[in-house]
């Protein structure tokens, strides 16, 4: 499955879009997708990094005119450049847009080559027209611009996009602040990396590692600010950025995409805006409790940066409160549920077989599975085969389906009829699918496939073991409803 992503890095945008973009890239690659990126070229394009990961990098030879990036493209000159680009016969599945200057025009546009298209956004000054959105900042739920009646909106930092080696957590350290991490991302145009390390120069005690990307245009100050001082080191290129930051105490950066990884590390944070559209979701996040907000970095003092590290060196209370918040509110599965969410859209029912026999009773009898069934007891091979048997002999009565996606088998459903116009539906992941949000899409899709085998059917019913609140919240997603301890979905009628 062919998938494109357009966005856009430069010296004066900065190189977050692109990042994590290539994040979600990393994600859908795995189940198989092949993907191309559409970028317009220029200073600090990124287009050889896009390569060097393994991805067909496509140039769009036109300038990028504005002073303002939140402002809007001339979306008929994109258009064309993207058409230029592109191989003449390749059309795609999907394609995932991330950028500030392109909106439903260009969507509506795009779909000549492209049969759905997702945006990712943060901003909330620009109407869309897609299949998939995704906000990933707390501040999602405040939106304001309406979107299409068909989106699915992803909101929340639970769709953070995040590479796998943020997932792991630092152990709590208690112990005083002895290390600082300080990253300003890939660009840094303002200078504000210089700002804190003069704020950190009296610090003497402190071990300091900065990073600045090679597109850094302060670069030879940062070498000599950070000459003759042998606890500090300057970063241009660090392969495991997640490693290194793992070992900080305490990190100091910006409101954008690094906020989400020292978040959900468990590294206690000092954060600055470097521009409006960084600006709601940091303040969001230090009413969450996650980090220490200064407000916008032009506003910020070298003196303000140094009375924030000493108050945070005097509060270890408080640096295990920033850490533990920020755990609970990103748990770095993001990139995993949005390309999940994607692909779910592609995702095929089919009616199981006799020769699913052995693909079935290896998911219901999975650890985690069992436990979250209502009946929690091993099933015998002879059993399984008995009652698949009669389920298959009964397609009045039961209704058994499996979900693929492009990697092969994801879960199963199951319907039971009962009196009347209603249904029972029982629904497992196969174990190496937990936890990636498959649940939801397979009972969306599943609504669908038992109204178009029982048209009569009225309602579905669903039970979860007490205490389950994981499944009780899947179901809820969903569309069921909690009534006199019951879940339901009532399923609109089907025109004759």
């Amino acid at each position: 499955m062919h998938i494109l992503i357009r966005c856009d890095a430069s010296l004066s945008l900065g190189s977050g879009h692109v990042m994590r973009c290539l994040t979600l890239a990393d994600a859908l690659a795995a189940v198989g997708c092949k993907v191309h990126f559409a970028c317009r070229s220029g200073p600090g394009d990124l287009l050889a990094l896009v390569a060097s990961r393994g991805y067909e990098a496509h140039a769009l030879s036109v300038p990028d005119r504005r002073s303002d990036f939140e402002a809007a493209l001339p979306w008929q000159e994109d258009i064309e450049a993207l058409w230029k680009a592109l191989p003449a016969e390749l059309d795609f599945a999907w394609c995932v847009v991330d950028h500030y200057g392109l909106g439903h025009e260009w969507e509506t546009a795009v779909r000549l080559r492209a049969r759905r298209v997702m945006a990712i956004d943060d901003l909330d000054t620009r109407r869309h027209a897609v299949d998939l959105f995704l906000d990933q900042n707390l501040s999602a739920q405040m939106r304001t611009i309406a979107l299409p009646e068909v989106a699915h909106v992803l909101a929340g930092p639970r769709f953070a996009l995040l590479r796998p080696a943020f997932a792991n957590p630092r152990p709590e350290c208690q112990g005083p602040i002895k290390r600082v991490l300080v990253s300003f991302g890939g660009v840094d145009a303002a200078g504000e990396t210089l700002k804190v390390l003069t704020a950190l120069a009296d610090l003497s005690e402190l071990q300091v590692d900065v990073v600045a990307g090679p597109a850094n245009p302060h670069w030879t100050e940062l070498v000599e600010r950070c000459r003759g001082r042998p606890t500090w080191r300057l970063w241009q290129h660090v392969e495991d950025f997640a490693g290194l930051l793992r070992k900080a105490d305490l990190s100091i950066g910006a409101g954008g995409g690094t906020a989400w990884e020292r978040a959900c590390l468990g590294i206690p944070s000092l954060c600055v805006s470097l521009a409006p559209n960084q600006r709601a979701n940091a303040e969001a996040l230090a009413v969450a409790g996650a980090h220490l907000y200064l407000g916008d970095a032009a506003q910020v003092s070298g003196a303000a940066y140094r009375a924030a590290v000493q108050t945070l060196q005097a509060s270890p209370g408080l640096r295990q409160s920033l850490a533990a918040r920020g755990r609970t509110l990103v748990d770095g599965r993001g990139a995993t549920r949005v390309a999940t969410a994607l692909l779910g859209m592609e995702l095929h029912l089919r009616p199981a077989t006799f020769e699913d026999t052995r693909l079935l009773f290896r998911g219901r009898n999975a650890e985690r599975v069992r436990q979250a069934s209502v009946n929690t007891d091993p099933i015998g091979w002879e059993q399984h085969q008995d009652w698949l048997r009669q389920v298959l002999a009964q397609p009045e009565r039961r209704l058994l389906l499996i979900a693929e996606t492009l990697d092969g088998p994801v879960g199963v459903l199951r319907y039971d009829r009962q009196r009347g116009q209603g249904a029972e539906v029982s629904i497992y992941l196969l174990p190496e699918r937990l936890g990636q949000g498959w649940g939801e899409h397979l009972l969306r899709c599943g609504e669908q496939a038992v109204q178009r085998h029982w048209t009569d059917l009225e309602s579905i019913e669903a039970q979860v073991r007490p205490g389950n609140l994981a499944s009780l919240q899947l179901f809820q997603r969903a569309g069921f409803l909690l009534r006199d301890h019951q879940l339901q979905l009532s399923l609109p009628r089907i025109s004759s």
